[in-house]
């Protein structure tokens, strides 16, 4: 089967590998049919996290993917799935025995195992991991699941409250859907933050009531205009770039909190902050990026209620042997988001 291998310093290589083969009793095997290229997908193809992989035999990736069920193992019979089910997958899989699995932290499982090798013809995961794609939601959207149920994490974490107001940090696919799920939690004065000016225009279509172009305006002095002076209750990172972190806290208002919600940074950026300033505001600060198992029955319902549309534009799909053209589309703004065909 095709499977796409990262070698490191910025090499992605198509490989002719077998194919998975069930040998857990609850082992499912899915026929990929979409594979989202994540944002952390990017951050290797930059080279940003070579100390992450191997170098020598490559490392699989891809973990936004929907698919049909191919194969089930004899065990996997909880959840009613059948060959020929469209569905998509929770990437981690947990032991369900460990301190944190045992207290509803399974994100933080210390047996964590799963398979991010969803940029390939087939996978095999546990039945644990498998949702089935309800409400006629089509396998584009599917693919849309796995972020959907990040962003849903991070909005749970952020405790968004009816009347809150929100800024958010970035215009790409996180940042998105971040906008609708906080719009639909009760944000008010929403604002995005985003350097380039057609995600500035989709964000006022998807939610946003302000918009903030952080190189032709000055960010803090827009916030403040939006917010009468007092700064967001609630403030979301979701664009992943360290310069858009340097000096965000001084967007967050008395009492408020700053989310660092993009997944990866560049491994040898220290975030500098004014403790004082933290401590005079009473600033709450808060790390969201993993998806909680319990966020992925809720996404799944989501993906037929959010707007997906504009991030799912004509253009946006390419061939698993355009691969190169997938990551070159997304990483120079083309897509908001590139998916991989495997069908």
């Amino acid at each position: 089967m095709r499977s796409i291998r990262y070698f490191g310093n910025g090499t992605l290589k198509m490989l002719d590998i077998p194919e998975p083969q069930i040998t857990r009793p609850d082992d499912v095997k899915i026929k990929v049919a979409y594979c989202g290229v994540c944002g952390s997908d990017l951050h290797f193809k930059r080279a940003e996290l070579d100390f992450l992989f191997d170098k020598e035999n490559g490392t699989p990736i891809g973990h936004e993917a929907s698919g049909v069920i191919t194969e089930l193992g004899p065990a996997a019979t909880a959840k009613g799935l059948k060959v020929g089910d469209q569905v998509t997958y929770y990437y981690n899989e947990h032991c369900g025995s460990c301190y944190y699995c045992r207290n509803g932290q399974e994100q933080f499982c210390e047996n964590m195992t799963g398979s991010s090798a969803a940029m390939s013809d087939y996978l095999v995961v546990r039945e644990q991991a498998v949702h089935k794609l309800v409400g006629g939601c089509d396998l584009k959207r599917g693919a849309l699941i796995e972020p959907i149920s990040v962003c849903l994490h991070g909005i749970d974490l952020a405790r968004i409250k009816v009347g809150s107001t929100v800024a958010i940090s970035g215009g790409g696919t996180m940042g998105m859907l971040m906008t609708q799920l906080a719009k639909r939690s009760g944000a008010t004065k929403l604002t995005v933050i985003e350097p380039i000016a057609m995600k500035r225009e989709m964000a006022k279509k998807l939610g946003a009531e302000y918009v903030i172009d952080p190189v032709g305006q000055d960010r803090k002095e827009e916030a403040l205009k939006i917010t009468d002076g007092r700064g967001f209750d609630v403030v979301i990172e979701a664009s992943g770039s360290w310069r858009a972190c340097d000096g965000i806290e001084e967007l967050v208002g008395k009492g408020g909190t700053l989310e660092f919600f993009a997944a990866l940074y560049r491994s040898d950026y220290d975030y500098k902050l004014n403790l004082f300033q933290a401590f005079f505001k009473e600033i709450q600060i808060v790390g969201g990026v993993f998806q909680s198992p319990y966020a992925f029955p809720r996404s799944v319902a989501l993906a037929n209620v959010l707007e997906l549309d504009p991030i799912l534009v004509d253009g946006c799909v390419f061939e698993a042997e355009d691969f190169e053209q997938a990551f070159e589309a997304q990483m120079d703004g083309r897509t908001i988001k590139s998916l991989i065909k495997f069908d």
